[in-house]
């Protein structure tokens, strides 16, 4: 049986926390979370609305409360911490060195982390030696980056000897996503609202550079700090869209298009991401050029939030099995889905 703790409890981290607790082989020990509302708060509370009675536990698990500290979280130990709190490396840095202290291993959805050489090399260095040291992995994950626009083409060019393009397409449905990334890809502002916060990196989606890089590695090149090229503009309404945030007037924006774009020693990599409310024709699709040609389109695309969670739960025995050290979805084998009724 793992003892799973959950850092950060936004909607992925209570959905996280909710399904370990019925994990057969698992058991949720420990919540933590910053929010001075959350404190002391057990996983039924926290997920209860508001003026409705709190739900019976279906696990019949006990829950433990939610504490803004990280030693007493785990108290009674732990193996591995789920950690969903920022897309930020240098954000979270302080946060696994905790962990990695206290005997956990770490499996995050920091997108910044799924190629953390990319932005910050001297400090994943420094992580993967204190990793080492402490005997324990971290690992990054997610759907994108972590999965659709990077490892799943890795993955795909196995079947060819020659690969000279790499284009990663991902169009998503935001408006089936939860209220944060709505916010995130700048549902219900002005165009001129979204191009400034866009300037200043306070907009849009994290971790592109990371999938480039990622893809990069598992063909064999590497894509050096800064070489990546990304564009970043947003979608705007054509018609009343209802969202999370409100009604999107026409003329008001929707969502994003962000892409990125590489090229070196006989590859070029190019990724193209569109999440907007209202979007038609969601799907990924994956295409490899060369001699041979392959490609995979999943219509529909994959589900973004429900499938963060399982790619999550899934790595929690990966990442606790897994070497020591700052690892990346290169470096582990694949998952599998080992949950059951």
């Amino acid at each position: 049986m793992l003892r799973v703790i959950v850092v950060g409890l936004g909607p992925i981290g209570q959905a996280c926390a909710k399904a370990i607790r019925v994990e057969r082989d698992m058991s949720l020990v420990g919540l933590v979370d910053l929010d001075p509302s959350k404190q002391g708060k057990t996983l039924d509370e926290l997920m209860a609305t508001p003026g409705e009675p709190v739900p019976a536990d279906p696990s019949g698990k006990p829950s433990p409360r939610v504490t803004n500290d990280l030693p007493l979280s785990a108290v009674d130990g732990a193996d591995v911490a789920v950690v969903t709190t920022s897309s930020r490396l240098d954000v979270i840095a302080p946060t696994l060195r905790v962990l990695l202290d206290h005997g956990m291993a770490v499996v995050s959805s920091c997108e910044q982390m799924s190629w953390p050489w990319y932005r910050h090399a001297a400090l994943a260095d420094e992580l993967d030696a204190h990793a080492r040291a402490a005997g324990r992995a971290l690992l990054a994950t997610g759907v994108n980056p972590g999965f659709v626009m990077d490892t799943l083409a890795v993955a795909l060019s196995c079947m060819v000897r020659r690969v000279r393009a790499v284009r990663c397409e991902r169009r998503v449905e935001a408006g089936l996503r939860r209220q944060p990334l709505q916010a995130k890809i700048g549902a219900t502002m002005t165009a001129a609202q979204f191009n400034e916060l866009a300037a200043a990196g306070k907009i849009g989606h994290e971790g592109l550079p990371e999938s480039v890089a990622l893809i990069a590695a598992g063909l064999g090149r590497r894509a050096e700090p800064g070489s990546v090229k990304i564009t970043l503009e947003p979608v705007l309404a054509e018609a009343p869209t209802p969202s999370a945030l409100g009604l999107i007037q026409p003329g008001r924006v929707s969502g994003m298009r962000n892409t990125g774009h590489w090229s070196g020693d006989g590859l070029t990599i190019d990724l193209d991401l569109t999440m907007a409310v209202g979007l038609s024709d969601p799907k990924d699709v994956i295409t490899l050029d060369g001699p041979v040609q392959l490609r995979l389109k999943i219509p529909g695309g994959t589900p973004g939030d429900s499938a963060t969670v399982a790619t999550l739960l899934n790595h929690i025995h990966v990442v606790h099995e897994a070497k020591a050290g700052l690892r990346t979805m290169l470096d582990v084998p694949p998952a599998g889905c080992r949950g059951r009724d």
